[in-house]
This record gives C-alpha cells, structure tokens and sequence, in this order.
C-alpha cells in the first residue's frame, strides 16, 4: 500500500477514456480485416502456378540443407545422426516455455491503467448514427449486388439463343448435300461405271459431312459451356467484390456476411447446374438424332453397294465362259509335238535293247558265267527301265502339258477372282462360292477328258511291256542254266582240287606231328648241353644230340614218297569230272550223241551185264550212263563220231523207256569238229520249244489288252520286239556250247597232267631244302653251345673282381674332394671382405639416392651372392656326395642282380650265384661307413659362414643412413617436377592432336565438296547424301573441341564464385576490349597480384607443323627450369635447378625459373614494372615472418602449424589454384588439377621431410633449403609459371579453333546446293521413268490400233460395195467405228494419265524438297559458329602511321580489333515453299506455302540451303510446265491425225457404195 500510494496519479479528461477504447478497438477491427482481407487474396492467387525464378548460383542444388539431405541418406533408427524434425520440436518447445503467457501480458497492461478516471463529457449518439449508416449502405450494397446478377443474365442469353440457331441452319444445309450425294448411285447404269474406291470415297464424304455435324454439336456445346463459364467467372468477380465493399461496410460481422454471401451463391450454383443440365441433354438428344441419320444413310449406301458388286459378278461369268471354249483349251497344240518326240526316243532305246539282245549270240564258256548272264540281264533290264522311265517322263510332260492347261484355266479363275477381290465385288467366301458354282465345273470337265486320254496311253504301253517282260525273263532263265552248267562244271574242277590239295595237306600234317615230337626230345638234349657245369657231362650230352639228328633226316625221306604218290592220281578225278559235265550239257540241250534205236540197245545190254555183276563182291567201277569213256575222251572228236557204242543216255533216258510214246530224232546238229548230235522232240522245262509261227506276239499283245489296234500302232510300234528273235538266239546259244565242249574235253586234260609235272618238281625241290637245311645242325651244336659254355665259366670270375676294384676307388676320390672344398670356402670368406671394404668410398660420394640404394641393396646382393656360391659348393658336394654313393651301392645291387640262374633266363648256376654275393655284401658296408665319416662334417658349415658374412656387412651398413634420407628427399622433388611436366606435355600433345584431326576432317571436307561439285575419276567418288551424313561425325568433333578448350560463350560469374575465391585466373572472359590498354589484374588470398602477359600469335591457317606449335614453346619452358643443375662429385645430378626464394644465398651461376620469365618479360614493358613492384610488395611480409619464426626450430621445419584454418593440411598462402579439387575435365582445368596434386604432393613431401629431420643440418646444404618456407616458395613459384605458360598456350589454341569454325562455316555454306541439286535430278528422272511407264500401255495399244485400221484398209475391196456384201461392209464399218472409239477414249485417257502422274510427281517433289529444308535447317542450327565462341586475347593489328593518322584525323579509333560475322547472326524464320503451284494452268495467284521453319541461328549454310531450294523449285516448274506442253500437243497431233483418217474412211467408203 505505501508504494501505491507514492506512485504518481494520472488524471484522465472526461469522456476521453471510451473514445480512446473504441479507438483502438476500432484500429484493431481494422487492423484484423485488412489481414484477413490479405490472406484472402493470397488464397485467390494460388489458382494458378507459381512463377519462382531460381539464380544461377542456385540452380542443380537441392532445396534441403546439408544435415537434412545427411538425415535422408542416413539408415533408419541411426541415432548418431542429426533428425531435422526432433530438432524442430525441441527448438519450438524452448520458443514456447521462454514466451510469456497472454495472461501475464494482459495483467501487466492492466496494471499500468490509470487508478482513477474523470470523464469530460456525459454522454453520445455515435453508435447509433454509425449503424444506422452501415445498414443503410448495407441495403444499397445488396440491391446493387441484385441487379447486375441481371444484367449479367440478360447479357448472356441473347448469345446463347444465337449459337442455337447458327447450328439448326448448319444442320439443315447440311442435309442437303447428304442427299445429292446419295443421288449419284440411284441409277444401275450410273452405278455399274463406278469403282469400289469410288463408292467409298463417296461415303468417306458422307462421313466427313457426319463428323462437321458433330464437330458443330461439340463446338456448341462447348459454347454453351463456355458462356456458363463467363457467367461463373463474372458472379465471382461479383460476389467477391460485393462480399469486400459489405465488410468494409460493416453492417454484419464478417460471418454474417460471409452466410449472406454464401446463400446467393447456393442458389446462382443451383441455377447454374440446371443450366448445365439442360446443356448436357441438349448435346446428348443432337448427338443420338445424328447417329441415327448415319445408320439411315449407311443402309441406303451398302444397299447399292451389294447392287454393284452383282452386276460386276455377271460379268466375270460370261467372260470366262468364253475362254473355256477357246480352241487353245480343247486342243493343246504341244500335245501333238510331244507324241513325236515320243516315237523318235522310243526307236534309239528299242535298238538299245535290241543290240543287246543280239549279244547272246557271242555267249559261250568260258565266258557264258552267271555273272556275265546276270550283267547281261541288268543291262537288259536298265534298257528296259530307261524305256520305262521314257514313257513314264513323257506320260508326266503329257500330263504337265493338260495341267499347264488346266492351271492356265485355274489362273484364269484367280485372275477373275483376283479382280473381284481387289474390285472389291465381294469378300473371300462369296467370290469362292461364285467360284464353285460357275467356274470351277468347267474346269473340272475340260480335266476328266485329258486325264481318260492319258489313262489309254498309260494302259496301252504297260501291257506291251508287261508281254515282253515275259518273254524276256524265258530267255534270262535259259541263258542263266546254261551258264549254271559251265559254274558247275568250274566248281566240280575245283573242288578235285582241292581234294587234291587236302590230301596233300593230310600227308603233311601226320609228317609234321612226327617230326614236331623228334624235335622236342633234340630241344630237351640242346637245353641240358648248355646247363651242364663241367666237360664229361658237356661230351656225353653233345653224342646224343647227333643220333637224333640222324632219325629227323630219315623222316624227311619217307614224307617225299608219300606225296608224289597222291600227286599221280590227279589226271584220273578230272577225267570223271568232264565225264559228268559232257551228260550235263547233253541233257539240258535235249540233244544224244546216239540214236535214239542206238541208245535203248545200249541200255537194254547194260542192264544184263548190271545183272551178272551183282554177285560179285569187288568188281571194277562202272562208268556211269551219259559220261564218255576215258579212253574215248582222250580220242580226237572224229574218232569219237564213228564209234556209236561209246556214249551212253544220260539219267532221264528211263522215262523214255517207260514212256509210251517212242521218241524221235527232230533235228541233227553237227559241230565244227565234225561231231553228230541228235536233237529229241520232248523239250525240258527251259529248253527250246516249237514254236507256233502264225500266232505273232502282236495278236496276243492286241487280243489281251483290249484296245484298238490304232491305239496300239500309234503309242507302241517303235519298241516291239520280233518273236523269231527269242527261238533264234537259243538255237545259237546250243550250237556255241556244244562247239566248246569237243574242245574244252581235250584242253582239260593237258592242264591236269601240266599240273602232276609241277607239284613233282615242286616235291623234288622241298625234300632238296630240307635235307640242305638239316646238314650243319650238328656242327653248329658242337661250337655254338659245347664252347660257349666253357668259356662262360671263365668269365664270370674276372667280373667279380674288377667290380671291386671300382668301388674302393670311388670311396678314395669322395674324401679327397671334401678337404678341396673347405680350402676353397676359407679363401672366399676373404675375398668378401676385402670388397665390402671398397664400397665405402662410393657410398660417400654418391649423388642420387638410386645409387645408396642400389649400393645398399648391393651389399646385401654380395652377402647373398657369397652365401649362395657357399650354398652352391655345398649343395653341389652333397650331390655329388650323394649321386657317387648311390651310385655306388645302385652299381653293387645291380651286379648281384645281374647273377641269374638258366631259370630266369642267366647264366649262372646256383653254386656260383652263393659264393659271388658274398663278396659283395662285404662291399655295402665298406660304404655306409665312408658317407658317416664326410657327412659329420659337413653339419653346421653353411650356417657358420652365414654368421662371418652378416657380421661384415652389418658394420658397413651402420655408416651410411643420412646420406640416403637426404638424396631421397632431394629426387622425391626432382620426381615430382618431372612428372608435373610430363603430365603438361600430354595434355598439350591431346589439345594438339584434336586441332588436328579437325584440320584433317576440314581438309576432308573441302575434298569432298570439290569431289562432289567438280566430279572426276582420280576424286573420291562420293554422293551429296553421304557428305551430308559425315557432317554429324565433324559437327561432334567441333563440339567436343568446344568443351575441351571451354571457349563456349557464358553468362558472367558472380563475384563469390569459386574460381574468384580460389585465386586462379578469372576464365569468365578471356580478352576485356577496352579504351585504356591496362592490364587484367587478378585477386588472390594474399592479396593483388598483377599478372599480365602480353603475347603476339600468328593466324594459323593450317596444322601447326612440330617445330611451330605452341606447345613445343610450352615444352621448351619447362625443360629451361631444369637446364640449372649443380654438378657434384660422382655420376649424377641434384636438384640444383630448384630456384631459391629471395633472401636466402644461391650458389654463383644458378637462376631461378621466376628470375629467367622475369628477365624475359623485362622487355615487354610497363607490365613488367607493375610486376617488379607487387612482387617486392609481396615479399616484404614474408621476410619479417622468416626473421620471427627464426628462433623457433620447429617452425621452420614444418609450416603445417601456422595454418588457422584446421580444414587445410598447410598454409592457405601455398594454395594458389584453389583449395578444393578441380572437378572440370576442361584444358585449363586439368592442368589446375595436375598443378593441384603435384602442389600438394611437392608440400607433403618437403613436410614430411623436415619433420624427421629434425635440428641436424642436411648432409647436401648447396641443395637443401633449411626451412620447409623456403622450399614452400620456390615450389609454388614453379608449378605458377607452369600455369602462366598453359594459359597463353590455350589463348592460342582459341585463336586456332574461331579460323577452323569459320573455315567450317564456309565449307558447310557449299554443301546444300549439292543436296537440293541431287534432289532435284533424281525427281526429274523419276518424273521421266514414270511418264514412260504411264504411255507404255498406250504405245502398245497404238501400235495394236494402227494395225487393225491397216487391216480396215486391206479388207475394204471394190466388191464390198456390192448390194450381195452389204453385211460384210456393215461389219466392217462397225469395226472402224469401234476402233476409232477405242482410240479416241485411249488417247484421252492417256492424256489425263500423264498428267495425273506429272502432278502426283511434283506434289511427291514439294513434300520431299520441303522435309528435307527443313531437316537440314535444323540440322544446322547444331552447327557450332565462331560466334558462339570467345574471342580470347588478340593482339592489337599492327597499322601503318599513315593509316593511323587518318583514323585519328577522322574520329576513329586508332586500335580496329572488332570482329565482323560472316552473316547477320540471330534467330530466324524461313519461309516455305509453295505446295499448291504444281497442279497445271489453273493455278491461284497467292500461293499456299509450306510451313515456315524458325531457326536458332543463321549461318552460311541456312542462307545457301533456302537459296538453292528455291532456285530448283523454280526449275522443276519449268520442266513441268514443259511436260504438260508437250502431254497436250501429243494428244492435239493424235486427235488430228485421227480426224484426217476419219475423213478418208468414209470417204473411201462412199466411193465404194457409190460403184454400184
């Protein structure tokens, strides 16, 4: 209460304190609606799209910072990583318990009121004059809003009214023009003259009158709905302009006004959806009455579209009707040229078949073999079947020729249906059954006649073959037995042959068993004589080997006898041989050498004496019936004849006693030696048979095969064979075997006694062989094994001890070579020593860390190259230790091996074998011991001289380890460097081979252009197409070029972009043309430094040649910084060409890199001077940090820790291209970041060297700096100038690339006319082509037309005019007129053709012309123009002063460096090209062009493309105005001409009438 009381009062007037609440009551209402009023605009605003503009320096990145985009890319339930929501959340938490609450605001506001307040005034009236204003303004604001919803209402219907009415005019008119199509096909007449394409072409533009309909009822309806749409937009405007000046009016609260505002758009909403409705219906009832007026019009058509399509069907009946009734049809005229050429193949094979039937007559033995008749049969049979085949090959040709027919019938129908089906008369399955039904009956008729005439020829031929197959296999049989009987006669020969030889072989046998057994016991008796151990067994051994060589010769002798005894009974088994072969022959010819009378006495009297000789036991052999005796046999054929006793029957004469019937004698055969033969008159089963001579095999062939004799002649008279041919050849074929029996009987008995008189000289010369062969055995006996075996007993004891002679000898040479070897160990151990001594002199005075190393590395190589010579000589003792004692005990196992038994295939015998092991036993032990006593001493040597070796090269190795840290530092440097310039030089040699293999494409170009212009043999022989084609491959050349020297023109960078803040060369511009010639100044970390170089470049007009290229300057730059090295004692170089910062001492005669480009810019001018002075700025503070850092040791051996910024490994002073990676793949770029790695590198390096360093002083100080700040600077100086020479080198490269654009530019500015021009000549030869193929019909038919009026010529006679001939001369008038017809409609036809063709041929012209203009306009516009590039730094141009006076004299500038395009560059629309010119005389006075084409660029190329397009159109135009001439004055010369004949016709005509 006391401070309440002590608070000052503040007096309020009266009346005051309410006018102050409602006035601020008032300014917060207003306050709250004008936000309200805002947000509510805002909201209006969103329905459309936010227009957001993004800056370059933002453009690509992500809308989500870096810890939410690390958030995004984290795993799930990663509690490491940062969550941007829960972080959200604890910062609005914090936000909300630091804010205070309402309450305690509301509290202290109240707390600061006055305590009391006086009142001014009583009392007022101004809240109700302020209501009862607003209602009234209120009202207003309301009838107002009433009354334009009307006006807007009555606005809008008038124009919808207007759009209904449009629409039912449009309809109506429409109808109309329906119906007058639909009137064109009423007639059948009219109808029959249109074509399937024509009918759908006609209701294609019914069609197209149904869609304009319902393209209107859409466009009304989207009237309609677009007045709705007004009507909706203007209430909102409005309601939404109302609902504003009703708030502002403040009669209701704004949710008052906002339900008044919502309840007048509830009911204008209903209004508007019924209207909407309403709308809706509309378009579905017009729609649906469309539909249906469609169906109606479609049915009316498709009614006369099945009228057409049956007329058209009649047609193509009649029409074929007519073709199957041609004479071509009935009766192929090849029919008859194949039946001759039938008849004449027919006579050459029948004389095949005859010749070899006539060769039987030459068949007889020994030739008469069954394979011989088998041949003979095959090649008989091959005449046959070639015959065969003939008829079979022409039957086909007759039967190819009737399909031909047919399918020329069948084609006929395909053809018709063809044209139905591509008419479009009727589908597939209708045309098929028309087909059926009409055609194909025809045809079918027209196939059964030819196929019955080819089933009488087939049948015909078959049966005559059929007839002389039999006949032909009689005569096979007959040939086949009686070479069966010569088969059998050879086999019976051979097999007394081989009796002959079994018996033989019999003999042989028994006699080898005999002796096989003798020589047995003689092998036992050798076996036991070469065993036996002493010579009184060897005597009594050797007497009985001699008696049984004695017994085997007698052997020999008996076994001769036998066999020449069997060899003297041979002659006798062919005599009974040839007996039986003589029957055989007489028997299957039916054929007796005696009568038959003759015969039955003979047998009558053999059955008597058959009959006395039973009783006896042994009797002689009888000879069998039929078989001639031997003694006759050996008589000549003469002696033979007369004698009639000598023959007897063969088995089969027994039927002819039993038979009834007497036999006789039908015919007598003699032979050429004069023997009788008498042929019987019973045949066998395939002898010869009489033979009925009046019944001709052609009766039999005609009565069997029930055809016609004509047909039979006339298919089959060229292949018959005579059937007195088959009895003559039998007859032949008899006579020839008995012929060569009389001959073969003699001739078979001279070779068997030949053959007795050669196996008895063959016997005679065995037993002389034997008998040669079995004298020496006994001698060979006594020497070859009696003595042998003595002297092996000898031999056997000298082995044993000359073998142990050899062994102790060995062992003696082992023991001497190990004392060699430790001699010779103890003097290499010495050797070693004295050579690592003379290393140590080399070491000290090395220049190169390579040769420490590799003296290091040498050391341990002598180390291990001692060790390995003592590992060598041991390693070899031990194997020569272990090769001669193995060797030795394999030698001693060997020789006691080598003792085998006569069991096992030795010579030894037991006794021997026990008495030499045991001397040889004695000697394996005497070698165990030796290898005990050399191995013990060899344990442990190598190991012993291992310890000597690394106990002296240890204490060499502990003098030499500052030497190689320091040169290692030194030519880790020099490496760096080294590399850095290699990697320079490559990226120069990769820009300069791309200049010139765009040099190359241009030179290419440029040939190709002249090739293409300018044609000839000795040019390369290429096409204007594909020259634009390798436009592409040369157009990415360029561009990728563009990007690798980064010249493309760009928007300026920022400021803070990263190459400003980097500190490297600002590349946004390459040259700044200005008034003043000051130089660009360049910002960097450390402050301003100006780098100015001023080069002047030559034009390059071709490919730099080696020695002139830019970057063989660049080369030779680099190479002079390591030009300066310091020579040392020894054979290599330091890093004496590293320059040395100022301040700190160099040795006499060395310049740095920096002081030499100082020395040679010195001569360029001011820019120098600016250079000397900012250079000396910048070294300045530089010195004073060298002298406070001096007393602190571990400052200059690293410069790591004076860096502020902990994200750099080093000083930010050292990154003078950038502190991040270069990302770029550009030229500068790359060599940024090869400059960036060989910094850092360089930087780590010399870091990591002074660091280990430590406080020693280097062992090299004329090459070492003493601090890591004064390498850091000579380094950083180096890779700069590196850079300031790569800059200069791309500016020329930029030059080079803006004169090879433009050259290309150039060359691309002559390749459309080429194009267009190819265009234009391969239309025009097409428009020539096609113009021929169009007239060639009609050509032909002129020449047709020109025939028959020659013909009208001829017929038209004197006598036609004859009352008699007065149809003749009607028929023939009606013939003209239809040809003059026919000419008239072809020649107009024609006409209206080529003149179809031209148009359709220019309109393909325009549209190719067109698409390809705009083709390669927009081919172009990828073509990459010198504009597009950067100018870079050019030299001023030099003037002369005259000039230069005159510039100054006139005003102008005294420097003309700006450069002038070759063509006003920009955007650009071409216009097309007319598309409506090309249509003949009738053309329209503006012509319609093609789409006009917008281009990027204008370039050369654009300008000569549209110019050489428009230059061949008008040529074409002209060749077709040309065409169209001469297509009219060829159909004028026609019609006139024809007019003329015409006249003379009838004139002619009348003449002739008038004659009588």
């Amino acid at each position: 209460m006391a401070e309440t009381q002590t608070r000052p009062v503040r007096v309020v007037p009266s009346g005051k304190i309410y006018r102050q609440l409602f006035d601020a009551e008032v300014q917060l209402v207003n306050t709250l609606e004008k936000t309200k009023s805002d947000l509510k605009t805002m909201e209006l605003k969103t329905a459309s799209i936010p227009l957001v503009r993004e800056g370059r320096t933002s453009m690509g990145e992500s809308l989500l910072t870096d810890r939410q985009i690390e958030w995004i890319e984290s795993m799930p339930n990663d509690h490491q990583t940062e969550n941007p929501v829960l972080l959200k959340r604890g910062k609005e938490e914090q936000k909300a318990a630091a804010t205070e609450p309402v309450s305690v605001v509301a509290a202290r506001e109240v707390r600061g009121l006055a305590d009391s307040v006086e009142a001014e005034k009583t009392g007022s009236d101004i809240i109700e004059r302020i209501a009862e204003s607003r209602r009234l303004r209120h009202e207003a604001a309301v009838e107002d809003l009433h009354q334009d919803l009307t006006v807007i209402a009555n606005d809008l219907e008038p124009r919808i009214t207007g759009a209904g009415d449009t629409l039912i005019q449009q309809l109506q008119e429409n109808d109309k023009d329906i119906e007058k199509m639909l009137a064109r096909i009423g007639d059948d007449d009219d109808l029959r003259d249109y074509s399937l394409d024509e009918l759908n072409e006609l209701w294609s533009l019914i069609g197209t009158q149904s869609i304009s309909r319902r393209e209107w009822i859409v466009e009304l309806d989207k009237t309609l709905d677009g007045f709705e749409c007004q009507r909706l937009q203007r209430i909102r405007d409005v309601l939404k302009s109302y609902a504003k000046n009703i708030e502002k009016i403040a009669f209701f609260m704004p949710p008052d006004v906002q339900r008044l505002i919502s309840k007048e758009g509830q009911v204008i909403n209903q209004t508007i959806l019924n209207n909407r409705r309403a709308y809706a219906d509309l378009f579905t009832r017009l729609m649906k009455t469309d539909v249906e007026r469609d169906k109606n019009h479609h049915r009316i058509w498709e009614t006369r579209v099945s009228d057409w399509k049956r007329l058209n069907t009649d047609v193509a009946i009649d029409k074929f009707t007519l073709f199957m009734q041609s004479e071509e049809v009935k009766n192929p005229p090849r029919i008859g040229f194949l039946l001759e050429d039938l008849k004449a193949e027919q006579m050459i094979f029948n004389n095949t078949r005859l010749d070899l039937l006539d060769s039987l007559r030459d068949m007889k033995p020994p030739g008469s073999t069954k394979t011989a008749v088998y041949q003979w049969n095959k090649q008989l049979t091959t005449a046959c079947q070639h015959l065969e085949q003939l008829h079979i090959k022409y039957l086909g040709k007759l039967h190819k020729e009737y399909e031909r027919v047919c399918q020329d019938c069948l084609d006929q129908v395909d053809k018709y249906r063809e044209e139905l089906l591509e008419a479009g008369v009727s589908n597939e399955e209708k045309v098929q059954e028309v087909i059926e039904e009409n055609f194909l009956p025809q045809v079918g008729n027209q196939q059964r006649i030819f196929e019955n005439t080819l089933e009488t020829i087939d049948k015909s031929l078959e049966q005559l073959a059929e007839h002389h197959g039999q006949q032909l296999r009689s005569l096979f049989k007959f040939a086949q037995g009686a070479a069966h009987l010569w088969d059998v006669h050879e086999i019976g020969l051979a097999k007394k042959e081989r009796e002959l030889q079994e018996r033989l072989e019999d003999c042989r046998h028994d006699h080898d068993n005999q002796n096989q057994d003798m020589e047995a016991n003689l092998d036992i008796i050798m076996d036991r004589l070469r065993q036996e151990s002493s010579e009184e067994t060897l005597e009594d051994r050797l007497q009985k080997a001699l008696l049984m060589l004695d017994k085997i010769k007698s052997s020999y002798e008996r076994f001769h006898k036998d066999q020449m005894r069997i060899v003297r009974d041979y002659p006798d088994m062919v005599k009974e041989e040839l007996q039986r072969y003589d029957m055989s022959v007489c028997m299957f010819y039916e054929v007796d050498r005696l009568h038959p009378t003759e015969r039955l006495h003979q047998i009558e009297q053999e059955m008597s004496e058959e009959a006395k000789a039973r009783g006896k036991k042994n009797h002689k052999k009888k000879t069998p019936r039929g078989v001639t005796p031997v003694a006759d046999l050996a008589l000549p054929p003469e002696s033979r004849v007369s004698s009639s006793k000598s023959v007897t029957s063969y088995p089969g004469d027994s039927s002819f006693s039993q038979s009834p019937v007497p036999t006789a004698v039908k015919e007598v055969l003699a032979t050429n030696k004069g023997t009788t033969f008498y042929v019987l008159t019973i045949a066998g089963e395939h002898g010869i048979s009489e033979e009925d001579s009046g019944k001709g095999p052609d009766t039999t062939f005609i009565t069997e095969s029930g055809v016609e004799p004509e047909a039979v002649v006339k298919y089959s008279t060229n292949v018959l064979i005579p059937h007195e041919l088959f009895g003559e050849l039998r007859r032949v074929m008899r006579m020839e075997f008995l012929n060569h029996l009389e001959a073969w009987s003699v001739e078979a008995v001279e070779r068997a006694n030949n053959v007795v008189a050669a196996k008895i000289e063959e016997l005679n010369s065995e037993l002389d062989l034997r008998l040669h062969l079995h004298g020496p055995r006994s001698k060979r006996a006594e020497l070859d094994i009696h003595h042998v075996r003595a002297a092996e007993l000898v031999l056997h004891q000298e082995r044993v001890s000359r073998h142990s002679k050899g062994i102790n000898g060995a062992l003696n040479d082992v023991k001497s070579r190990f004392v060699e070897m430790q001699h010779e160990h103890n003097r290499l151990a010495e050797k070693f020593r004295d050579e690592i001594d003379a290393l140590e002199e080399v070491f000290v005075n090395a220049s190169k860390s390579a040769t420490l190393v590799a003296l290091s590395n040498q050391v341990s190589t002598k180390v291990e190259t001692h060790m390995d010579v003592i590992r060598t000589s041991l390693r070899q003792f031990r194997q020569y230790l272990d090769d001669t004692l193995q060797m030795l005990r394999e030698s001693n196992a060997r020789f006691i091996k080598s003792f085998k038994l006569f069991s096992d295939g030795g010579n030894f015998s037991p006794e021997e074998v026990d008495s030499y092991k045991k001397k040889l036993e004695k000697l394996a032990i005497k070698i165990d011991s030796a290898e005990g006593f050399v191995m013990a001493d060899l344990e442990g040597m190598e190991a012993r001289r291992l310890e000597q070796a690394l106990d002296i090269a240890n204490k060499f190795e502990d003098r030499f380890k500052h030497h190689l840290f320091d040169l290692t530092f030194i030519e880790k440097l020099t490496r760096w460097l080294t590399n850095t310039q290699v990697k320079v030089k490559t990226e120069v040699a990769e820009s300069n081979g791309q200049a010139q293999r765009l040099m190359h494409h241009l030179n290419v170009l440029e040939k190709r252009v002249d090739a293409c212009e300018k044609p000839n043999l000795d040019k390369e022989q290429i096409t204007p197409l594909q020259l634009l084609e390798s436009l592409k491959a040369i157009f990415q050349a360029f561009d990728d070029r563009s990007k690798y020297v980064n010249c493309l023109r760009q928007p300026a960078i920022l400021l803070d972009s990263p190459t400003k803040k980097s500190g490297l060369p600002f590349q946004s511009a390459k040259v700044a043309f200005s008034g003043d010639d000051k130089p660009q100044t360049q910002q960097t970390a450390q402050g301003t430094t100006a780098l100015t170089t001023l080069v002047t470049l030559t034009t390059l007009k071709s490919a730099k040649p080696q020695i002139e290229d830019s970057a063989v300057s660049l080369i030779k730059n680099i190479l002079t910084s390591q030009k300066m090295k310091v020579k040392m004692t020894g054979d290599g170089d330091t890093l004496g060409d590293v320059p040395l910062t100022p301040g700190v001492g160099r040795p006499p005669g060395t310049q740095s890199t920096i002081q030499a480009e100082d020395a040679k810019s010195r001569s360029l001018g001011r820019a120098l001077q600016v250079k000397a002075v900012q250079d000396k700025e910048r070294m300045k503070p530089r010195k004073i940090s060298q002298t406070m850092d001096s007393g602190n040791p571990r400052r200059i051996a690293s410069g790591v820790q004076r860096n502020k910024n902990t994200n750099l490994k080093f000083d930010q002073k050292y990154y003078i291209f950038g502190e991040k990676p270069e990302r770029e793949t550009h030229f500068l770029a790359l060599i940024r970041r090869i400059l960036q790695d060989a910094l850092d590198g360089l930087l780590t390096t010399a870091d990591l060297y002074y660091r280990q360093k430590g406080l020693r002083p280097p062992t090299r100080p004329h090459a070492i700096h003493e601090s890591f700040e004064q390498c850091a600077d000579v380094v950083v100086a180096k890779l700069q100038s590196y850079f300031v020479q790569a800059d200069e080198y791309h500016n020329q490269c930029l030059q080079e690339f803006r004169e090879q654009l433009e050259r290309l530019e150039i060359l691309n500015g002559r390749v459309p006319p080429l194009v267009i021009r190819e265009i234009l000549d391969k239309h025009l030869t097409i428009s020539k082509t096609s113009l021929y193929e169009v007239s060639e019909d009609f050509t032909n038919n002129l020449a047709r037309w020109d025939k028959e009026r020659s013909e009208h010529k001829t017929l038209l006679r004197p006598t036609l005019g004859h009352p008699h001939n007065r149809n003749q001369l009607q028929s023939l008038c009606d013939s003209e007129e239809t040809r003059k017809k026919d000419y008239m409609i072809g020649v107009e036809t024609n006409s209206q053709n080529l003149k179809e063709s031209a148009k359709n041929l220019g309109t393909d012209f325009v549209q190719e012309l067109a698409s390809a203009s705009e083709k390669l306009l927009l081919m172009f516009d990828s073509l990459l123009t010198v504009d597009e590039v950067e100018i870079g730094r050019v030299d001023p141009k030099r003037l002369k002063t005259s000039a230069l006076m005159r510039r100054k004299k006139a005003g102008l500038p005294l420097e003309d460096n700006e450069y002038i395009p070759l063509i006003k560059r920009g955007s650009r629309q071409w216009v097309g090209v007319p598309v409506d010119q090309l249509t003949g005389k009738n053309r329209p006075a503006k012509p319609q062009l093609s789409a006009a084409i917008t281009t990027g660029k204008t370039t050369l190329a654009h300008q000569a493309l549209v110019d050489s397009r428009d230059q061949v159109y008008k040529e074409y135009l002209t060749a077709f105005d040309k065409n169209l001439a001469e297509i009219d004055q060829q159909r004028d010369e026609q019609l006139t001409a024809e007019s003329r004949w015409l006249e003379s016709w009838q004139k002619s005509v009348q003449k002739v009438k008038d004659l009588y």
